[in-house]
């Protein structure tokens, strides 16, 4: 393990914990709990770092396992901020002649989508029958009062933690939304809130989208300008 990670690794605690933090002497089986690091502060440090490092969450959603260990911190960011890595091996088609791999993993991958994804339609369609579910805009504050989703409830992503999560009934589902495809404050909206035990969806499209299809926004800037233009204070993916 390089310095360099270990130093980036110490300023990313530093700056979540909000006091200086010496991992010099410790091993790398301590558990960062031990630091005073909670799961949502944990999940908090390695979006960050990933987000730093351009990495693709999507592309990379292995990564986004919660570390333990100080180790487990070394080994990601060792992994995105050190050596590129290697390109993996193809996989040999004929190893499946009949092609029943294939298709199963691409009806796992389209079930998947519709368990953890929802579109404008549905949304409206559930929250009209009254289902029990919460809209929540990851976007920063300025940019959800701005505009955004009727009844949606602002939680920027940035500021998720214990403390901001308090009093939210896990019994209902969740439905995060930033800007649009253009913006993954959604996700990592959706990231937060499902380490932390609650059952979340992701509205694809976002508020684009959502006013695209003419459905009701609340906010200072609602209903200006044309029914699809997305109103953008600052970055709205920003927190």
């Amino acid at each position: 393990m390089t310095t360099v990670v270990k130093d980036k690794v110490a300023e990313y605690l530093e700056a979540s914990l909000g006091k200086p933090v010496d991992l010099a002497p410790l091993p790398d089986d301590t558990p960062l709990n031990t630091l005073g690091m909670d799961s949502l502060l944990t999940i908090s440090v390695l979006v960050t770092l990933l987000e730093d490092a351009g990495v693709d969450l999507g592309e990379h959603a292995d990564s986004l396992v919660t570390p333990s260990t100080l180790g487990d911190l070394y080994a990601i960011a060792e992994r995105f901020l050190g050596a590129p890595e290697e390109p993996e091996e193809q996989t040999v088609a004929a190893a499946d002649p009949g092609g029943s791999r294939e298709q199963s993993a691409q009806l796992a991958h389209y079930q998947a989508k519709l368990a953890y994804e929802t579109d404008s339609a549905d949304l409206r369609d559930a929250l009209e029958s009254g289902q029990d579910l919460v809209v929540v805009d990851g976007r920063s504050s300025e940019a959800y009062a701005a505009e955004h989703i009727a009844g949606a409830i602002s939680i920027p992503h940035r500021s998720i933690s214990q403390e901001s999560l308090a009093g939210l009934s896990k019994a209902s589902l969740y439905v995060a939304y930033c800007d649009g495809i253009g913006c993954n404050a959604s996700t990592k909206t959706a990231i937060k809130l499902a380490t932390a035990g609650f059952r979340v969806k992701e509205l694809i499209g976002g508020l684009d989208w959502w006013k695209r299809d003419g459905y009701p926004t609340e906010g200072h800037a609602a209903g200006q300008g044309h029914a699809h233009q997305v109103h953008h204070a600052a970055c709205g993916c920003a927190g």
